[in-house]
């Protein structure tokens, strides 16, 4: 099974047999779903295995130089493997087209702790979420960056077609809740879940399919029945409108309080700072994790240039310290007219 996808302007064309991980692409994928492509700059082979499976990792070489134990790298064919927890890749550079392969072998420590952690009727989604996000979502974001001097956020954002805003920070500060709040009270469109992309003041939506907490849910009084991994449920969200890039109009930092406040941040330096920091903390971008070291090939030497992305960002902003309650509708009106 085939998927052929345009991601703003990277090509790319993944290959599955696995069934209930097709489905799953094509609805994290659906704004940027082509039928077909002429050409692909990424042709993603993704396989999945079961527990009880024979196979093992993607093979590599003695010959290949180790930095970490999860990293091997053939400089002179260009190839660069990776292992992650369960899932084991090969990128090769070597060509026009590069050829990614990976492939999910649950471990079986991990995989009895996942199971105990996600509960069975949720294990597989969480699988194709991981495989999903290491094999596709990662070079897609240093293409991006590349490309189109994008920079990453971790973060959500929201928009109603003429009003555009960004609530990053990190996990369990309320961003998720925020955007949820602005989709059911005000009918915005979620444009990102957990990846922000951005350059200067545009953003480029990356509409994962949202997840919210049940508390959440009780919050806003929302009946989901749509299990996703974790203890998280999916919420439906409205696509039908979505432009290929917004002009932001504000950035939140977020954190939750018994009451509301919101200041307006002037200091470029210290917004670069707060940015800076969040993603390093958080550690869910490509260059915290199995693609670090990608550099050494020569193909995507991007340290300099994601400083000078996240400066502009800080920069070509409104940002402002935001301090949300449980008050959802006034905390709404108040950013809508701060």
């Amino acid at each position: 099974m085939n998927l052929y996808i345009n991601i703003y302007g990277i090509h790319i064309k993944v290959q599955t047999k696995n069934t209930s991980l097709f489905e799953m692409i094509q609805k994290y994928y659906k704004p940027f779903l082509v039928e077909w492509l002429e050409y692909v700059d990424i042709d993603v082979l993704l396989e999945k295995e079961s527990y009880f499976s024979s196979k093992k990792d993607i093979p590599t070489s003695n010959k290949f130089v180790t930095f970490w134990d999860t990293v091997k790298i053939d400089i002179k064919q260009e190839r660069y493997f990776f292992s992650q927890q369960e899932i084991s890749g090969m990128i090769d550079f070597s060509k026009e087209t590069i050829k990614l392969e990976g492939r999910l072998l649950p471990n079986k420590l991990r995989h009895i702790v996942h199971i105990l952690l996600q509960g069975i009727t949720r294990i597989d989604k969480y699988y194709n979420r991981f495989l999903i996000k290491t094999c596709i979502h990662d070079i897609v974001f240093i293409f991006l960056e590349k490309k189109l001097k994008t920079s990453l956020l971790h973060a959500t954002a929201v928009s109603n077609g003429e009003k555009t805003y960004v609530f990053a920070w990190l996990w369990g500060s309320g961003k998720s809740t925020m955007a949820s709040a602005f989709s059911q009270m005000k009918g915005y469109t979620i444009l990102s879940d957990n990846y922000v992309i951005m350059s200067g003041d545009k953003l480029y939506p990356f509409p994962e399919l949202p997840r919210i907490t049940k508390g959440t849910q009780k919050l806003l009084w929302i009946n989901l029945s749509k299990k996703a991994d974790g203890i998280k449920n999916y919420l439906e969200n409205n696509l039908k409108t979505l432009q290929k890039s917004y002009k932001v109009d504000k950035v939140f930092i977020c954190s939750y309080g018994e009451d509301f406040h919101i200041k307006e941040l002037k200091d470029v330096g210290y917004i670069y700072e707060l940015l800076s920091s969040i993603n390093s903390y958080t550690k869910e971008f490509p260059e915290y994790l199995n693609l670090a070291m990608l550099s050494i090939i020569g193909k995507f030497n991007t340290n300099k240039d994601r400083g000078e992305n996240l400066t502009q960002i800080a920069k070509s902003n409104k940002f402002f310290l935001l301090q949300s309650s449980t008050h959802l509708e006034k905390v709404i009106n108040d950013i809508i007219h701060v």
